[in-house]
């Protein structure tokens, strides 16, 4: 995240060029801009917070051995001489799926999701879009751009990490 922030900063001010002439646009930009980062900051610190305190197991399923030698799963099947049905497939499918502990994994993760700084980031993005809308300010183009910002920099800042990791 802190290599993210000076691509981000660069970022804006390098979109505040072309906006510079018409106040709105530039007022669209920054609440876009400003509110993204306090949603992805939001995310960010109780994602971090929920590895951080050890409640997502380092793996879910499968030993990471096992996905290496067979990531397909094709393995632990036995071959069969008779053709299935779909129904029969299906059936199949749902039962692999059930045994997978995807309730756990929605309990256990649901802190992060339902975080108040990542809700409170969002709220404060809707109400600033209904404040420029109520008002007649509302600029769509801008006010995209500026929510692009932070995805972007994210964007930058892993292709620079990855082309100094390949020198």
């Amino acid at each position: 995240m802190k290599s993210i922030l000076p691509i981000a900063l660069l970022l804006n001010l390098l979109l505040l060029l072309p906006f510079w002439r018409d106040p709105v646009e530039l007022l669209n930009l920054e609440i876009a801009f400003i509110t993204s980062a306090l949603v992805i900051g939001g995310s960010y610190l109780s994602y971090s917070r929920l590895v951080k305190g050890g409640r997502i197991p380092s793996h879910w399923g499968r030993d990471p051995v096992e996905q290496m030698e067979d990531p397909y799963g094709l393995s632990g099947e036995e071959e069969r001489r008779e053709p299935l049905t779909a129904r029969e497939i299906v059936e199949e499918e749902r039962a692999k799926i059930k045994g997978r502990g995807n309730l756990k994994i929605l309990l256990t993760t649901s802190s992060a999701f339902l975080s108040p700084y990542r809700l409170g980031g969002y709220l404060l993005l809707t109400i600033a879009l209904l404040w420029l809308m109520g008002r007649g300010l509302f600029r769509p183009t801008p006010f995209l751009i500026g929510l692009g910002i932070l995805p972007g920099a994210a964007l930058l800042s892993t292709l620079f990490r990855r082309d100094q990791s390949s020198i």
